[in-house]
C-alpha cells in the first residue's frame, strides 16, 4: 500500500535567514534617577532606543520585500 503523500518528489525551497546585523542585541538603559528632570532625560533616552528598534524593524520589512520580488 502506497501513501499518496509519499508518492511524489518533495520540493525543497531555500529560505534565507534574516541578516544577523538586524538581530543584534540592543542595550536597554536602566533608570537610576530620582527627580522629575531625571524622568524627562530618561524619556529622551528611551525614545532614542525605541527609534533604533523601529529602524531595525523597518530594515527587516524592507529585506522581506526585496526577498519576494
Amino acid at each position: 500500500m502506497l501513501l499518496s503523500s509519499c508518492s511524489s518528489q518533495i520540493e525543497t525551497t531555500h529560505c534565507p535567514g534574516i541578516p544577523p546585523v538586524l538581530l543584534g542585541h540592543l542595550d536597554k538603559t536602566a533608570f537610576k534617577g530620582r527627580t522629575y528632570g531625571d524622568v524627562t532625560q530618561y524619556a529622551v533616552i528611551l525614545k532614542r532606543e525605541r527609534d533604533m528598534c523601529l529602524n531595525r524593524i523597518d530594515k527587516i520589512r524592507d529585506w522581506q520585500v526585496e526577498l519576494h520580488k
